[in-house]
């Protein structure tokens, strides 16, 4: 194993091995087996091999769903998601990274920049981090975490702007790294902590002029969900200069849930009915499934992404 994330793990077993030791007498092991008739009593009996219990790995269970909605005739929206487990050494590393991108309506080449974003952040957070954890070479990560989010958000603002000329798209990513979280975020799709009783948490803040109106108190928040320009944002990957992504981390919630997704569910269905939505079922993939059936039964006017991972507990 190499020294890449030795700071990080404690040394776990994975098993256990039960006795082995068997008190036994003649009588015991012909009830047993009855081919069995001499022993000699004064050395201990021994089970053939050790009984061993395997105890269930660890790992993120995770969900996706997406639909072009119903007032829409393209897709717009991109998503990612990797999972993998290396287990090595008595050490068990998870690692995820889920990415949603909503290519911005009425700009050329959303399609495209949504698409750039997501391959552009996976790309260099693979390669930057994911491939070196598991190089047999001991490598040492010389940036942090933070950094290697926020330059796969700079790369991919970057392409969007070279590749796809005046298109624009949010971009909201979390790593997952052992019990750490690193969340991207630029735009209005959003990433919630789902606690264990379907409760959510905002874990993103949105780039939008109606957010940004409700802050300093010239509308209602009831009152941005049907503003004219609720769609109108003042930050996006491809669109203006200086650009700076919000990068947080955070601890992992035991038992917990991460949904991220686009302004076709959140913009769409009450917070409430999403949080009876997340109580209905412990299986992620199927209330993706039931959120974006949700939106559409609303009238999906948007493009609707979903990704919900499940923590271990």
């Amino acid at each position: 194993m190499p020294s890449f994330f030795n700071n990080l793990f404690q040394k776990k077993s994975s098993k256990i091995i039960l006795p082995s030791k068997l008190d036994a007498t003649p009588e015991l092991l012909k009830s047993i087996n009855p081919g069995i008739v001499t022993i000699k009593t004064n050395e201990p009996v021994l089970s053939p091999s050790p009984t061993e219990v395997h105890l269930d790995v660890p790992q993120l269970i995770v969900g996706i769903a997406q639909s072009v909605g119903i007032q829409r005739d393209h897709n717009e929206d991109s998503l990612f998601t990797i999972t993998t487990n290396l287990i090595s050494n008595d050490k068990t590393i998870k690692f995820g990274l889920y990415i949603v991108a909503d290519g911005m309506g009425g700009h050329a080449n959303g399609e495209l920049a949504s698409s750039l974003a997501v391959k552009k952040l996976a790309s260099h957070v693979i390669n930057t981090l994911y491939l070196p954890s598991i190089s047999t070479s001991d490598n040492q990560l010389g940036i942090s975490i933070q950094e290697v989010m926020q330059a796969g958000v700079m790369h991919a603002h970057q392409s969007i702007k070279e590749n796809a000329a005046g298109g624009g798209t949010t971009l909201t990513a979390a790593l997952i790294l052992g019990d750490q979280m690193t969340i991207a975020h630029v735009g209005d799709s959003r990433a919630y902590f789902v606690d264990p009783g379907g409760n959510l948490q905002l874990l993103t803040h949105d780039h939008s002029l109606v957010k940004r109106l409700v802050e300093i108190g010239q509308i209602s928040p009831e009152q941005a969900s049907t503003h004219p320009n609720r769609n109108l944002l003042y930050r996006a990957l491809g669109q203006g200069e200086p650009f700076e992504p919000d990068i947080t981390s955070l601890q992992v919630c035991q038992g917990c849930e991460l949904l991220i997704c686009s302004d076709g569910l959140w913009g769409v269905i009450p917070e409430n009915d999403i949080t009876d939505i997340l109580r209905s079922s412990s299986e992620p993939q199927l209330v993706c499934q039931i959120l974006i059936d949700t939106a559409n039964a609303a009238g999906g006017p948007d493009n609707i992404s979903v990704i919900i991972v499940r923590f271990p507990k």
